[in-house]
């Protein structure tokens, strides 16, 4: 490909992750507004939002495997189209049944995305890893301007469909555009290779120990961002007071927070400046004290701040650096690999808006709040990951000095 294509192409695979980005917070940023519609309590919306997560678990695997028999660009077609049928369809139901369909469709489109979408950039640079850290840094330009948009719209009287509107728009635009781009020659899998997870080998009790966390580790992560993304405005305008502008902003600056996170922990990793077992420790230390603050504080400055630190923190690449650790454990399997783990995050996209949607029959502060346990379990089994680590590492050593 020459570089033009390779420069139209990105531009217009990321500007697809930008409305990824819309369509992850668009359903929590207008609760509200869906409950007024549908005649439902907060809580039900809460129960459609959990049908991202079974459409992410049921086509996750099936879709990453008929991408390399039918095509890069058909299945980016299909997040596209999923994607769209998704946004025009939640402002013309008033059925929240149909919400729920409708739901499981935007986690198909997630899926159909990243099995169109990781791929190709491999195929179009087999070193271009750091696309990865640019998809996420455009899924967190649209988590950043969505909020806005949408305060300003309340604030104007706005209709809330607009939203919807706005992100379907993209989507056809972009279409248009990659209509007309050539995708890279796909790549063949190797049928000789040996993909499974233990390929004939027995697994010590410290592998046993890190899968286990390291699989724990993709449900609490991605729970932790999604709990908080979901109740965090919600939370502003019924326990702090704050405006619909002011609390749609504290999602903004999480965003902002993610995008510096990404840069921050980039740099970090291609310098090599913290081990990634010390950095993933450390950024769930942090992320856990400062959800504390953002959960107990009465300060609305304070809790603003908090948020663009928890973003940094929780938001940045924590997960990626999991993912990181868990392939380096099994080499030969980073597909399957890869699979366990986003399987898992799948899960909290379905689980995390249930359990949440009944406590917030108690409050909005007991659903937030929910949100420091599961901070606490990822940096509970961070400190028993790196402990691990560390005996395998002496017990290396010490083989090594009576060899």
């Amino acid at each position: 490909m020459s570089r033009s294509n390779k420069i139209r192409l990105s531009f217009t695979l990321y500007l697809n992750y930008f409305v990824h980005g819309i369509g992850l917070l668009i359903l929590t940023q207008n609760m509200k507004a869906l409950s007024g519609e549908w005649g439902t309590p907060l809580a039900t919306v809460s129960y459609v939002i959990s049908g991202v997560g079974i459409g992410r678990l049921l086509a996750y695997y099936l879709l990453g495997s008929l991408s390399d028999r039918y095509g890069r660009k058909n299945f980016v077609y299909l997040g596209m189209l999923s994607y769209f049928i998704f946004f025009i369809g939640m402002i013309v139901t008033t059925d929240f049944r149909v919400a729920y369909l409708l739901a499981i469709l935007a986690g198909v489109a997630n899926s159909a995305l990243d099995s169109g979408t990781y791929p190709t950039f491999l195929e179009m640079d087999s070193r271009n890893g750091a696309a990865n850290i640019l998809i996420k840094a455009a899924m967190s330009v649209g988590e950043f301007v969505l909020p806005i948009f949408i305060g300003l719209n309340e604030n104007l009287g706005g209709w809330y469909g607009l939203s919807f509107i706005f992100a379907g728009t993209i989507l056809v635009i972009n279409f248009l555009l990659i209509m007309r781009t050539p995708f890279p020659r796909q790549s063949k899998p190797d049928k000789s290779a040996n993909h499974h997870l233990i390929a004939g080998q027995n697994l010590s009790g410290r592998k046993i120990g890190l899968m286990i966390i390291l699989s724990i580790y993709g449900y609490t992560s991605m729970a932790t961002m999604i709990l908080f993304t979901q109740w965090i405005t919600i939370y502003g305008t019924d326990i702090l007071h704050m405006s619909n502008m002011s609390a749609h902003f504290m999602l903004s600056l999480y965003s902002v927070g993610s995008i510096t996170g990404v840069l921050l922990i980039f740099t970090i990793m291609k310098k090599r400046l913290i081990q990634d077992m010390n950095l993933i420790v450390g950024l769930n230390g942090l992320s856990l004290l400062t959800l504390f603050i953002v959960c107990f504080s009465t300060q609305p400055l304070l809790v603003s701040i908090g948020s663009f630190i928890f973003g940094v923190t929780a938001a940045g690449g924590v997960m990626q650096i999991g993912l990181n650790i868990f392939i380096s454990l099994f080499p030969q399997a980073k597909g399957r690999v890869t699979g366990i783990y986003f399987s898992f995050g799948s899960l909290a996209s379905f689980t995390v808006p249930i359990f949440t949607g009944m406590l917030s029959n108690i409050s909005t502060a007991a659903a937030l709040r929910a949100d420091l346990l599961i901070a606490l379990v990822s940096f509970t089994i961070w400190i028993i990951g790196q402990r691990l680590l560390s005996a395998a590492g002496e017990k290396a050593k010490t083989q090594s000095s009576h060899a």
